[in-house]
């Protein structure tokens, strides 16, 4: 473990069980338009950030709405969820305790946006565990691209290959894994993911989070 020197965490799927917001935000976002997601649109929109995502719906529906509009229409929907609904995912907690008990810096790289996860972290008792939250949700960055990643690791003033992270979106754990991080992939059933692309882009592959992942992690 000497080598690894810093944890980093996405929420939605991950530290936090709210996938099934996100799979209600749709369903009533193309419901009241009359429209129908196809089978590839779960996986497409885990690849996204919210901003890019409010764009390729638009194109992809040839919507009217600007993606201002759009993603005001997501929030509206999902806001009250965050703050009173979600909880965290089973042993989160003391998967990132197990991380701070290690001496670990601790990080959230996520797409969500501040006004949603800043109330879900605070009632789930996550926000004094982390000294650092990037969010993907302004568009500067996405979380399949391995700038976010770099970009955690430089605020965290430790190496991207001294970091472990957890995510449970295939893409991100490609770009992650592509900058030199341990990747621990974690399976989320409402994250449409390829199972295949899990596998490859995971050094570790969990069906849950648990604090003895820091074991397995050890012995890489």
């Amino acid at each position: 473990m000497s080598s690894i020197k810093a944890a980093i965490f996405d929420l939605d799927g991950t530290l936090l069980d709210s996938m099934y917001v996100w799979a209600k935000v749709d369903e009533l976002f193309l419901e009241k338009r009359g429209l129908t997601a196809p089978d590839f649109y779960g996986v497409e929109c885990s690849k996204r950030s919210f901003h890019a995502l409010a764009i390729y719906t638009i194109e992809l529906f040839g919507l009217s709405e600007t993606p201002e509009q759009v993603m005001n229409e997501w929030i509206e929907l999902a806001r009250e969820e965050y703050r009173s609904g979600v909880k965290l995912k089973r042993n989160a907690a003391q998967t990132v305790d197990r991380a701070l008990a290690l001496g670990l810096k601790t990080a959230v790289c996520t797409s969500l946006l501040k006004e949603l996860y800043t109330v879900a972290m605070e009632n789930n008792g996550l926000s004094e565990k982390f000294s650092t939250i990037v969010s993907a949700e302004k568009g500067i960055y996405e979380k399949s691209d391995s700038a976010i990643y770099l970009h955690t690791a430089r605020l965290l003033d430790v190496k991207p290959e001294e970091c472990v992270f957890f995510d449970d979106v295939a893409a991100s754990l490609k770009a992650a894994k592509s900058v030199g991080m341990i990747t621990v992939g974690v399976n989320e059933p409402l994250s449409s993911q390829i199972p295949k692309e899990m596998i490859k882009y995971s050094d570790i592959l969990a069906d849950d989070l648990s604090p003895d992942i820091f074991d397995k992690i050890i012995s890489l």
